[in-house]
């Protein structure tokens, strides 16, 4: 982007935040179901929906696990320093680790903010 030319941002009314009120509630909810909560027919909502996933105001949807169940019941949250120069790629080969579930760039710019899931203690003290 040219310097000095801020980026265009997305144009969002009271009805786009009902539906991304409901979406964050429930991420499965049918266009049919929120077109009725929000007074629109399905087709308006898919397209308000397809808008805001273009202009990346959603930036997808996701399903939220039970780690115990799938045998990664130990979760940790920790903060990697990095040089400000290589924040991004280190952010990136972390992120590639199957315990690994987000990886944050914190307001410093020289730290990351972690959040993995392990089988147990014992994996997780080897993978910190």
């Amino acid at each position: 982007m040219p310097e000095g030319c801020a980026e265009r941002e997305p144009k969002i009314d009271d009805l786009d935040r009902k539906i991304i009120e409901i979406l964050r509630s429930d991420g499965r909810a049918s266009f049919r179901s929120i077109a009725s909560k929000v007074g629109l027919s399905s087709v308006a909502v898919r397209e308000r929906i397809n808008k805001l996933l273009k202009e990346n105001v959603i930036k997808g949807f996701f399903a939220h696990i039970d780690a115990s169940k799938i045998g990664r019941g130990t979760s940790a949250i920790f903060d990697v320093i990095a040089e400000p120069s290589m924040i991004e790629k280190v952010g990136a080969e972390i992120a590639k680790f199957d315990e690994v579930v987000r990886v944050y760039e914190r307001m410093s710019g020289s730290e990351l903010h972690v959040h993995a899931l392990f089988r147990n203690q014992k994996e997780m003290e080897d993978f910190i």
